[in-house]
């Protein structure tokens, strides 16, 4: 959800639960601002009345009075004001007025007086008011979600122009991102700590970079100087059986030594993209290039092989594309029982192989992991499916495994 989508949304229901409030008091408050103007026009010509009875002993002419009573010396009626209704043949309807009653002394007399006022014009100034000030009130309402739009678009754009160029950013280029100028102090700061942490993480890469040349070559040479030092050993005629199968233990674990090493950079260098060749790849020719290769280890073990293949060509680093199906077809070989099958489909949308062998006891989803090995009694080094599930991962590929007993089945869609 955007962020101008989530405020608006805020702004919205705080309007709704607000709006219902606003106008009830709007109207309440406006009845009782008129009232009260009506209340001092009747009150005054209450005390008018009473001073015109006491000073010259005639009621005067007034448009509020509607009754008059005489009433007995120690009577007393409530000063108060009251709201009522009143049918006026004229409308042939009710009428709504104010009514204010209140007594005065008409020479030796109590006379109680009644006054009203027509409430008719009153009520149409409170709707008129209260329209008015509702229709104010929405219409700033719009203009507070059309400025919001406003400054959401002026103000946020070097914001997301700038999260679009850290988007298309490759830290394998070394093209600068220049990020855009903002006069919003959030913003400014925002590009500081963005640009800091690049930089870190340019250091980084370049550091990283430099380890994985530094153990391919540096390790990898003393290994092989190990290796060959050992098979100097092992032509040696000094040694007994026992100390030669010592010897052949250190020889078998330098070859691993060397071969995990040489799988983790593989990793390590796909991880960090460093692969950025898009070559057209002919994967026909290159799955019946390793199923030649493996010729003789396929023949050894008696396995029943089916080949399926059409002319298919995909986009990808023609050395990782050759891990890729070596690691696959390798697997189905290595982990397949002697008098075994294996079979082999690859069409237009997928390369899928399926091959006999055991039961395997590690779960679907650890297989992809570094260092899981289905069956621990091979000299698997337990990286070759997370090595193809890092190539999968870089150009967009999906690599399924799915186990029927001792079916197993790898596919693999482009």
């Amino acid at each position: 959800m955007k962020l101008v989508t989530k405020t608006n949304r805020y702004y919205l229901i705080f309007f709704i639960f607000l709006f219902p409030l606003m106008i009830a008091v709007d109207y309440y408050l406006i009845k009782y601002v008129v009232n009260k103007e009506v209340d001092e026009i009747l009150h005054h010509e209450a005390e008018r009345i009473s001073f015109e009875l006491k000073e010259k002993g005639v009621l005067p002419q007034s448009k509020y009075v509607f009754d008059t009573i005489s009433v007995g010396k120690d009577y007393q009626v409530p000063n108060e004001f009251r709201d009522t209704l009143v049918y006026e043949a004229y409308a042939d309807k009710q009428i709504p007025y104010r009514t204010y009653k209140f007594t005065a002394i008409n020479g030796s007399q109590r006379v109680k007086i009644s006054l009203r006022h027509v409430l008719l014009e009153i009520n149409e100034l409170i709707f008129w008011l209260f329209a008015t000030t509702s229709l104010i009130i929405l219409v700033l309402v719009i203009g507070l979600y059309v400025i919001n739009q406003g400054i959401y678009k002026w103000a946020w754009k070097p914001f997301f122009e700038n999260l679009s160029k850290l988007k298309s950013y490759d830290i394998s280029k070394k093209n600068p991102v220049l990020l855009e100028r903002s006069n919003i102090t959030e913003f400014k700061e925002f590009n500081q700590v963005v640009i800091t942490l690049m930089d870190q993480v340019k250091k980084d890469f370049q550091n990283l970079r430099e380890f994985n040349e530094n153990i391919s070559h540096e390790i990898q040479t003393p290994l092989a100087i190990i290796r060959n030092k050992i098979i100097l050993l092992l032509e040696s005629q000094n040694l007994d059986d026992k100390e030669r199968q010592w010897v052949q233990v250190v020889y078998q674990e330098a070859n691993k030594l060397s071969k995990i090493g040489k799988s983790l950079t593989l990793i390590s260098r796909i991880e960090n993209q460093e692969f950025i060749r898009q070559d057209l790849v002919d994967i026909h020719t290159i799955v019946d290039n390793i199923i030649n290769n493996m010729e003789e280890i396929i023949r050894f073990k008696n396995l029943v092989l089916k080949v399926k293949l059409i002319p298919v060509k995909i986009k990808c680093d023609l050395i990782l594309a050759n891990i890729l199906f070596t690691n696959l077809i390798k697997n189905a070989v290595q982990h397949n029982y002697d008098g075994g099958y294996i079979s082999i489909l690859l069409d237009e949308e997928r390369f899928e192989i399926t091959n006999s062998g055991e039961v395997s006891q590690v779960e679907t989803e650890q297989l992809f992991h570094r260092f899981q090995k289905s069956d621990t009694t091979t000299d698997s080094l337990g990286l070759g499916l997370s090595i193809n599930q890092k190539i999968c991962e870089l150009y967009g590929f999906q690599l399924n495994y799915d186990r029927q007993g001792g079916k197993h089945t790898f596919t693999l869609y482009f």
